[in-house]
């Protein structure tokens, strides 16, 4: 089940948005066309993921522009019931 964010928000990470890539060590980090606010657009991606929810670990991304010239990180929260059940935090 999907939270909601406003069509604006999902409008701007579909026009912005390159590509995402997955490292081998499955680290997600998101590639934006240039010009655009690469600290903006950290927060877009990491709202538009924790609306989409299927991710179940929360994780550190990274965004960048095309040219590979800035770049900006976001803290991504699943917010899966069971998340840090491992960690003993939860009884």
């Amino acid at each position: 089940m999907m939270s909601e964010i406003s069509k604006e928000t999902q409008a701007k990470f579909d026009q912005g948005v390159v590509e995402s890539i997955w490292s081998e060590n499955g680290e997600l980090s998101y590639v934006i066309k240039d010009g655009l606010n690469i600290e903006e657009y950290a927060i877009v991606i990491k709202e538009v993921l924790e609306s989409q929810k299927e991710i179940a670990h929360d994780f550190a991304g990274t965004v960048t522009n095309e040219s590979r010239t800035a770049f900006a990180k976001f803290e991504y929260k699943s917010g899966w019931f069971l998340e840090g059940l491992a960690d003993g935090e939860i009884e």
